[in-house]
């Protein structure tokens, strides 16, 4: 999996939305009551701090984090496996498997990921693991593989049989997820520091990652 840059730059010459500055000036404002906790100290977390210091959603993050908001939930519409066509179920199947959780794709894997032909034929069943977002999170790279793996078999399998943005877009929202629930399982003084890389490697693909898609 590759990450792409996380500038303000990038940000504007990928025609991404900013915030509105009301939204960015409180969101600055609560994100540095964060900036002193001893949880967040390290360098990983620091630097997130400085790179999102606008961002509302690292807020959202941390406050999830700190049990201060409910856990965010994405949980997309799937497809049945219908026997209508090969080409529907093979699809249906690939969304199962790269909008799922890490233990399902797991399961997955284990079963088909040396077969060309089962469950379906060209399947792309590779994995690279996780790249970091431009020397943020680095310390994560491991936790995170289960979700970088179920991840990459979402942008290998869809790009080929099915590449929209709107596919784009969900597969980067359940690794979003699923690198959440990776973090919610962690100590409580854990947390908050995975948490925000979370949010950094999510925006990593979302800014940087049209082009392996």
């Amino acid at each position: 999996m590759v990450l792409g840059l996380m500038t303000t730059g990038l940000l504007a010459a990928c025609g991404q939305q900013t915030t509105a500055p009301q939204a960015n000036a409180a969101a600055t404002s609560t994100l540095s009551q964060y900036q002193s906790r001893p949880e967040l100290q390290d360098a990983d977390s620091q630097a997130i701090l400085k790179q999102y210091a606008n961002d509302p959603g690292l807020l959202e993050a941390l406050q999830t984090a700190y049990g201060e908001r409910p856990a965010r939930t994405f949980t997309p519409d799937l497809p049945r496996i219908g026997g209508l066509s090969l080409a529907s179920d093979r699809l249906a199947y690939v969304k199962s498997v790269g909008w799922g959780s890490v233990p399902f794709y797991n399961g997955q894997y284990a079963a088909y990921a040396t077969s060309s032909t089962l469950p379906y034929p060209g399947l792309d069943w590779s994995r690279d693991g996780c790249s970091a977002p431009d020397g943020l999170g680095l310390g994560y790279r491991e936790d995170f593989r289960p979700a970088c793996n179920v991840h990459d078999f979402g942008y290998r399998n869809l790009k080929v049989y099915e590449r929209t943005d709107a596919n784009r877009q969900t597969t980067d929202e359940v690794f979003h997820s699923n690198m959440d629930i990776i973090c919610a399982a962690k100590s409580w003084y854990k947390r908050p520091a995975c948490y925000a890389a979370s949010y950094a490697y999510y925006q990593g693909v979302r800014i940087g990652g049209g082009s392996s898609f």
